[in-house]
């Protein structure tokens, strides 16, 4: 039947082809590529986590506790190793129940007055790792991380598609009257 097509026209047919094989093997390698970025695991910085720094926290809030019961302004700084080894112990109180995705970890850094939450997954036995970066935002006794940056995995994702997705709040007790994250510390206030 090619045999009848006139010889430009069989050239269109096999250009055409190669085109279309061309495209489908960019779009097979580019869609490689992006899972490749979605499940690779971000290089996180390692964070001291220790029973000292548990102890630590515990001591800071006690005294911003007994000084609000006293009624005296304080505040107290918490270090990324004293969040993370809370973290870790919070983790391993109260593990996340069974299901399709499970918070397997969490990891706080804080980058000048910025802080970054890496979450560690499992969802349907794979590995993912969402990164957050943002600034704190502190009204009505509430902390809301806005966030200005996403990654999942290594790949970056515009902030606008997972605005709703991300709602990292969290009400505070009575007292507190500031939060904030400065010079590399998680600064609390209270009255």
């Amino acid at each position: 039947m090619n045999g009848n097509l006139p010889e430009r026209e069989r050239t269109s047919r096999i250009t055409f082809k190669k085109i279309l094989g061309s495209l489908a093997l960019a779009s097979l390698i580019c869609s490689l590529l992006v899972l490749g970025l979605l499940l690779r695991k971000p290089s996180i910085p390692d964070v001291e986590a220790a029973p000292a720094a548990t102890q630590s926290f515990t001591d800071k809030v006690a005294r911003l506790t007994l000084a609000h019961e006293q009624h005296i302004p304080s505040e107290i700084r918490l270090t990324e190793a004293e969040i993370n080894s809370q973290i870790k112990d919070g983790l391993r109180a109260h593990p996340p129940p069974a299901g399709e995705a499970a918070i397997k970890g969490a990891t706080v850094r804080f980058e000048g007055d910025k802080l970054v939450t890496v979450l560690a997954m499992n969802v349907k036995g794979r590995d993912i790792y969402i990164t957050v970066g943002g600034h704190l935002n502190f009204a009505d006794r509430a902390i809301k991380l806005v966030p200005s940056e996403v990654h999942i995995g290594s790949l970056p994702v515009p902030v606008s598609w997972m605005e709703s997705k991300i709602d990292l709040h969290m009400e505070l007790p009575e007292g507190i009257t500031g939060m904030r994250v400065e010079n590399g510390e998680l600064v609390v206030e209270a009255d």
